[in-house]
């Protein structure tokens, strides 16, 4: 199943190419392959001076992740199979549970578990870690925020160069003075569609996924300090609850 974000881009943009359509106007007259490089170009490049490459980098790896259909894991069914062989077997039986874990954060949990670490040492230890990330998840966000901020000023720049180059042949004729006027603003018409139907979405949803992923780091965190604390099953789901339902 597609994406709603890529749905929600797909319909946006079809629906100015309808829009052009209903009005009349040519597609071809709107396609523009020097604004759309002056465009794609500015943009980027504003953007990768504005940032690190490996945090450009990691903002469109955060996309491929955001944009892919991940079964969700169910965070509750995880803790009570450790709860039930911490019952049995004891806490320091987790550590074998740990190895098989694919999530970074909950592995380091069970693994300061195992090493007897105490329950101060672990909420300081793994709160440090949650912000840490939050912080790099977000910054995810800012890159793409960035870019569509960066897009319009450059579709402007495009635009006031189409207007320098149509001044300089006036004595060209109505038709091809008109002509050079709609061409020039294509470039402004590209910044602002890329900035507001494709890069902020983008950055949006990005937000969207470091919120969960943020609840989550929270739910494994009291998940974490309920297991070691040795609370029962009841206790221990209603500590994770108000962080899995979103």
């Amino acid at each position: 199943m597609i994406h709603s974000t890529l749905l929600g881009i797909l319909a946006a943009v079809l629906s100015v190419f309808v829009a052009i359509l209903i009005e009349g106007a040519s597609l071809r007259s709107f396609f523009h392959l020097p604004a759309m490089l002056l465009i794609v170009g500015g943009t980027l490049g504003a953007t990768f001076a504005s940032y690190s490459i490996s945090q450009v980098t990691k903002a469109v790896r955060d996309t491929r992740f955001a944009l892919s259909r991940k079964k969700e894991r169910d965070l509750k069914l995880v803790f009570f199979r450790f709860w039930e062989k911490a019952r049995k077997d004891g806490l320091l039986s987790l550590e074998d549970e740990a190895k098989k874990l694919d999530n970074p954060f909950l592995q380091k949990g069970i693994q300061l578990i195992v090493d007897g670490s105490d329950p101060r040492t672990i909420e300081e230890i793994l709160w440090e870690a949650h912000e840490e990330e939050e912080k790099n998840d977000m910054k995810s966000a800012k890159v793409f925020e960035t870019a569509a901020g960066f897009s319009p000023t450059v579709g402007i720049i495009g635009t006031v160069l189409g207007l320098v180059t149509v001044l300089e042949n006036l004595d060209g004729g109505t038709k091809v003075l008109g002509q050079g006027i709609a061409t020039a603003f294509i470039a402004t018409f590209y910044g602002i569609s890329f900035a507001n139907l494709i890069l902020l979405p983008i950055s949006n949803q990005l937000k969207v996924v470091a919120k969960r992923e943020s609840n989550e780091r929270q739910a494994i965190m009291r998940g974490i300090l309920s297991l070691q604390s040795g609370e029962n099953r009841r206790i221990l789901a209603e500590r994770i609850d108000p962080f899995v339902k979103y």
